[in-house]
């Protein structure tokens, strides 16, 4: 099956009216071979099929949003960037606030929340509110079980090993760190996004965005940060029109939302 662009076009405008989800803001090819598989795997001939095959329940609908969704990730992945927050973002942060609000955008299964959630009960223990959003809902209840894998650990420090308790071939969170914790559903690309955040991070997922997605998400990010919050994301990623749009770069991946500065401020209004 290799749809002509004209079904693309009608496949998108029937989801974006059913869901809110503007697929067109995905790279294309990656996105579009991704489609090609999920209707090869529910055996339909043609993306209008398809469309009708979503249509007749939501967890149909629920079923394409979840593989969607790319859910790669692991506690304390990439460990020096985690040691870099430990040792220097969040103290930088808790200069300024005692208490941080904090936004894991594109949780996926919740590592990366829990990651900073051990981090700030063993460093910085504090009433700190971490917020993990992602679209996937079979991820986001994973993230609320805080159940991970063995290759999911395979990064994590031995100071950090005693939050995690072996269950069978999972390993669960310390119920301590749910007070930290909290889980929601949330369409990076259409839905509009609360403010007054420390620190948010979004790592590995904009990768799947055209450019011009990226640049809106990174300018709505840049307005849900408090002066003096930080943007952490991807190994993989860099903010091309960072300065443009109103962000100093703290160190390499952490972006900062300036405190004073007249053309910053012009470009956040």
């Amino acid at each position: 099956m290799l749809p002509k662009p004209t079904e693309w076009q009608e496949f998108y405008a029937l989801f974006k009216r059913k869901t809110g989800l503007d697929l067109s803001l995905y790279k294309a090819n990656q996105l579009q071979r991704r489609i090609i598989s999920m209707v090869a795997q529910q055996s339909c001939s043609s993306l209008d099929e398809f469309s009708s095959w979503l249509a007749k329940s939501p967890a149909n609908t629920e079923w394409f949003l979840d593989r969607l969704a790319i859910n790669v990730s692991e506690l304390f992945r990439n460990p020096e960037k985690w040691m870099e927050m430990e040792k220097e973002i969040l103290p930088n942060l808790l200069d300024k606030n005692t208490n941080l609000k904090i936004w894991s955008a594109g949780c996926s299964y919740g590592a990366e929340a829990h990651t900073l959630a051990m981090i700030l009960d063993k460093k910085f223990a504090g009433n700190h509110r971490i917020i993990g959003s992602d679209i996937d809902t079979a991820a986001l209840n994973q993230a609320k079980s805080g159940r991970f894998s063995k290759n999911d650990i395979r990064c994590i420090p031995a100071e950090y090993k005693n939050y995690l308790k072996s269950e069978g071939d999972e390993f669960v969170a310390d119920t301590k760190l749910r007070k930290y914790l909290s889980f929601q559903k949330c369409n990076l690309l259409g839905d509009r996004f609360d403010t007054g955040f420390d620190l948010i991070m979004c790592r590995n997922v904009v990768i799947y965005f055209t450019e011009q997605a990226k640049d809106e998400l990174y300018e709505k990010f840049f307005r849900s940060l408090k002066p003096g919050g930080i943007l952490f994301v991807g190994s993989t990623e860099r903010i091309s029109r960072s300065e443009e749009i109103g962000f100093k770069t703290a160190k390499p991946f952490y972006y900062q939302k300036p405190i004073t500065g007249d053309r910053e401020w012009r470009n956040a209004s």
